[in-house]
């Protein structure tokens, strides 16, 4: 696993904090993070404190090759329980008629864009 893949599953982990595998993995990562934070712990429920902590993971583990180490181990022993509770199916069926894109997607990080005339 790389840490650009480790990196994303700091949302996911957050995302799945109200599971029993998700709350081990966000406890984990917690620790693994505190001493970036420096303040208590973020909620996995705020959206802003975890895209903050993800920055900020994201550029400990570019500056920190230990760091990112550590990070990528922490992904690897939590992937498969992350992954599995993470699973999202889109369907369009029956007499669905599509004027124009459609995007399925589970989580977009980021904006979302479509070309215009």
């Amino acid at each position: 696993m790389d840490v650009a893949s480790a990196v994303a599953l700091v949302s996911v982990a957050a995302g799945s904090a109200a599971t029993e595998a998700g709350r081990q993995a966000w406890e984990s990562l917690v620790a693994l993070t505190r001493r970036l934070s420096g303040r208590g712990d973020p909620d996995p429920g705020d959206e802003a404190a975890v895209r903050e902590l993800t920055v900020r993971v994201d550029e400990e583990a570019g500056a920190d090759g230990e760091f990112a180490s550590e990070l990528v181990r922490w992904a690897e022993a939590h992937q498969g329980a992350l992954v599995r509770q993470t699973r999202v199916e889109n369907v369009i069926s029956g007499n669905a008629t599509v004027h124009g894109p459609v995007i399925q997607t589970h989580t977009i990080h980021g904006g979302l864009h479509f070309g215009g005339s």
